[in-house]
């Protein structure tokens, strides 16, 4: 090892470096490396998985605006409704401990298992979204898709790594047959199926494309490669909605809750900042998103359980195209550079105490100087950042700040907090237990 720069392989090189971070990711742009291949569903290239700059550039174009905050504000009702299933189910369960599916572990009263609802909420609120039907996975917890889905990203980090298991272990991509059913049931109802959501998005999008006579050429494989939304494109893409928008938030969301309930003072100063912001709410009301977008400290809660465990907790890789020297270091084309988010993230020359939960660093009232540029990457950077940070964003501000606001949440002692890393991060033992207590309105 040689300061910020491992050799992990003879064309794998581990950067831990800010400038160099920045060169691979923002100022190069180099393309993702072939490990995201596996995802490439119904063998079509895909807005997470292309290598194409052409094809991503062109995607993207396409898909972009359905992440806008003008078109997300109409999907924000269909989170509020999912949320308000959650927190009926939670009600539920703390009442009564085995009102949960058979074979799940029953809990002592006043305990939740945090973990599983933020899995079963994000998947129901990603089903809303971008299919128009919900998993029912809060209430039910028995959709065979999210089960489908989980093993084929296992699977498919382990087929990257070990390319002779495709040939015993073929990938589950029953999931996708879902979506494409979801996206004939839609097409099909006509104007009668619309509906305000991503699915939507993307089918208005693709007969715009063919009303201004940029649609399919008629050849498959050059219509695959230029980014045209053919049918099978379209069927892809609402599934890769699916992977990205499911597991990710979910764990974020989790870990978010994990880190507050270790630090109590932490959490009563977000509960300070949610009660003021909502004060003008009826007792026990989702807040609006305009409500808790801008709040400093909510903000600062998520940005820093996700520098603390980034999404991508192995890094991001991207091949150099050409050979490339940088800080003395050279790279032939090729070489798999990944750039280390964890160490980066936990760098104390970066984030002074950068083992401890501040979230403090930032606010204004930050004890530290402020965070470098190119030093935090929770959605990564270049033309390649997450397309849906914006919808994420959202999404774990209302989740987090309902529960908050409607339960007295604390810590269970003893538990494991080790992940794992497949797609995403996640958490080893898909169980992260808090307690809960409902929240009774402020005495007048």
């Amino acid at each position: 090892m040689y300061g910020k720069v491992l050799r992990v392989s003879p064309d794998i090189v581990s950067i831990a470096d800010k400038d160099m971070i920045k060169e691979i990711l923002v100022t190069m742009d180099y393309p993702k490396s072939v490990i995201h291949q596996g995802l490439e569903l119904n063998e079509q290239h895909n807005l997470f998985t292309s290598r194409n700059k052409a094809f991503h550039k062109n995607r993207r174009r396409l898909i972009a605006p359905a992440f806008g905050l003008q078109y997300l504000r109409t999907l924000e009702p269909i989170m509020h409704e999912c949320i308000h299933i959650l927190m009926d189910k939670i009600d539920q369960v703390l009442l009564d401990p085995t009102s949960v599916k058979k074979g799940t572990k029953i809990l002592p009263q006043g305990q939740v298992n945090i973990c599983s609802f933020m899995m079963r909420l994000s998947m129901d609120i990603i089903g809303e979204t971008a299919f128009g039907q919900s998993f029912d996975m809060v209430q039910d917890d028995s959709h065979p898709v999210p089960g489908q889905l989980a093993r084929t990203l296992k699977r498919s980090m382990q087929q990257t790594f070990n390319p002779w298991m495709k040939w015993f272990i073929p990938l589950d991509y029953s999931f996708v047959d879902f979506g494409a059913e979801r996206v004939r049931v839609r097409k099909e109802a006509g104007e009668k199926g619309r509906r305000a959501d991503l699915l939507q998005y993307l089918i208005d999008a693709q007969a715009h494309e063919r009303a201004i006579g940029e649609g399919e050429t008629g050849d498959e494989y050059l219509d695959m490669v230029s980014g045209k939304l053919t049918d099978r494109a379209v069927e892809t893409e609402a599934c890769v909605f699916l992977i990205a928008g499911s597991e990710t938030s979910s764990t974020a969301m989790t870990f978010t809750l994990m880190y507050l309930v270790e630090n109590p003072d932490k959490l009563a100063k977000l509960r300070d900042e949610l009660d003021l912001a909502a004060a003008s709410n009826a007792w026990g009301d989702i807040p609006s998103y305009d409500q808790v977008r801008n709040l400093p400290y909510l903000t600062g809660c998520i940005n820093e359980s996700l520098r603390m465990r980034p999404v991508a907790a192995t890094g991001l890789p991207r091949e150099v195209t050409e050979d490339v020297t940088m800080k003395g270091w050279f790279f032939p084309k090729g070489t798999i550079l990944i750039a280390q988010l964890p160490a980066l993230h936990h760098s104390d020359e970066y984030f002074p105490q950068a083992n401890k939960f501040i979230p403090e660093r930032w606010t204004e009232e930050s004890p530290f100087p402020p965070v470098q540029d190119f030093t935090f990457y929770p959605f990564s950077a270049g033309t390649r950042n997450c397309v849906g940070k914006n919808f994420a964003m959202m999404e774990m501000r209302l989740i987090l700040a309902t529960l908050i606001l409607s339960y007295d949440i604390g810590h269970v002692k003893w538990q494991r907090t080790d992940y794992v890393q497949y797609i995403t991060t996640a958490l080893a033992t898909e169980s992260y237990i808090i307690t809960m207590k409902k929240r009774s309105p402020p005495t007048k």
